[in-house]
């Protein structure tokens, strides 16, 4: 499968969401923040970049590179190269060719591919690799964050979001629903894929009745607390990793208006064939202290999308500037700020241990092409 980017929507059909009178007491006065630019990185290449993650006490940074197999980069804070992972998908010392996540555990870099997660030290010499016991499937990610490092009950364990539930059944049985789970949780002294997250009875997609494809997950984690969010509906979960349950605790997001997408009966297939809105999405989820970020995209109705004798540049930019993205910051107590634009000169990319927040470069912004890459570090600052 191509690649799904964060501003990829599928041709579906969906209605309108709003936010009622009751969620307005949920609305925190107080939590009134912006993003400000503090620090940046420039890498001397004009390669197409992902930042994937950040070691704080090694001073270094991991990023993909968009190409055939996906390679790998190290480099310092001062953006010289370091080092480079480039091989065949199919190496008995790779990863598959398309990462969906990557991360930092001491002095061990993890890497998530289609098949498992592979681990190398810090020069990407090949340590070793735990492959999934379920062949992948469906939709496969790639540039995201699907893999992290938590506390569980089981003990020091990798969080994993593959794509796929592991269940046989096609997202157009009832029975899909029922087997589905969002993750693995792979306690590290077992090395086993255990499937958790299981569709909440709140969840639309367990209780409409309806058929969906490509359910992706968005999450973010810290310490032993998960919180997730399928990325087409209006609820976060919180989950306690310590709880052996692993109860989900659902809340929903006041969105200012969130175009929803509408299913297919139990069955049957997806019908693309006419024309169709756009999609809301929430694009990612992030941790810092003690607050969540949710960025997101409010979508377009089919009625509202730009002319189509617009050229495909031009159709582009225009659903871009109608459907842009915002963000909404979510306390302890639950309450959420009112919704934002984000700026457009960058896209948030990862939070790293020391909550510090960072960016790319949007380079369809500049006037010139860049001969760098250039990475900022953000900070929130309350009003």
């Amino acid at each position: 499968m191509q690649k799904l980017l964060s501003g990829a929507v599928l041709m579906t059909a969906f209605f309108v969401w709003g936010c009622g009178a009751s969620e307005e007491k949920r609305i925190g006065d107080s939590l009134d923040y912006e993003l400000v630019i503090v620090d940046s990185v420039q890498i001397q290449t004009l390669e197409d970049l992902e930042l994937m993650a950040i070691h704080f006490e090694k001073d270094i940074f991991l990023y993909s590179v968009s190409g055939q197999n996906t390679p790998l980069i190290l480099a310092s804070s001062n953006g010289e190269i370091l080092h480079r992972l480039d091989v065949p998908k199919d190496a008995p010392t790779g990863f598959g060719g398309i990462t969906s996540g990557g991360i930092f555990m001491g002095d061990t870099i993890v890497i998530q591919g289609p098949r498992g997660v592979y681990f190398y030290d810090l020069e990407f010499n090949f340590l070793k690799g735990l492959k999934r016991t379920y062949p992948p499937k469906g939709m496969i990610y790639s540039g995201f964050d699907h893999v992290r490092f938590v506390e569980s009950f089981a003990g020091p364990s990798l969080i994993s979001f593959s794509g796929n539930p592991q269940t046989d059944f096609p997202p157009n049985r009832k029975e899909y629903y029922e087997e589905y789970n969002a993750f693995d949780l792979i306690p590290l002294s077992t090395e086993e894929f255990k499937p958790i997250a299981p569709l909440h009875p709140d969840s639309r997609y367990r209780n409409s009745g309806e058929a969906f494809n490509f359910i992706s997950v968005t999450f973010s984690t810290k310490g032993p607390k998960l919180t997730f969010a399928h990325q087409y509906d209006t609820l976060l979960y919180d989950v306690d990793l310590f709880d052996p349950e692993l109860t989900q605790k659902p809340v929903g997001i006041p969105f200012d208006n969130f175009v929803m997408k509408k299913g297919f009966p139990y069955g049957s297939q997806e019908d693309y064939s006419g024309p169709s809105d756009y999609a809301g999405q929430i694009s990612n989820l992030y941790k810092v202290e003690n607050l969540d970020i949710i960025t997101y995209s409010s979508g377009i109705k089919k009625e509202d999308l730009p002319p189509t004798t617009l050229s495909r540049a031009e159709f582009r930019k225009e659903t871009n500037r109608m459907n842009p993205q915002k963000w909404i910051i979510r306390n302890e107590k639950n309450q959420f700020s009112k919704p934002k634009l984000l700026p457009t000169s960058y896209r948030i990319a990862r939070v790293d241990s020391q909550n510090r927040i960072w960016a790319m470069q949007n380079v369809n912004e500049l006037d010139e092409e860049p001969e760098v890459v250039t990475v900022y570090q953000l900070k929130l600052v309350q009003k």
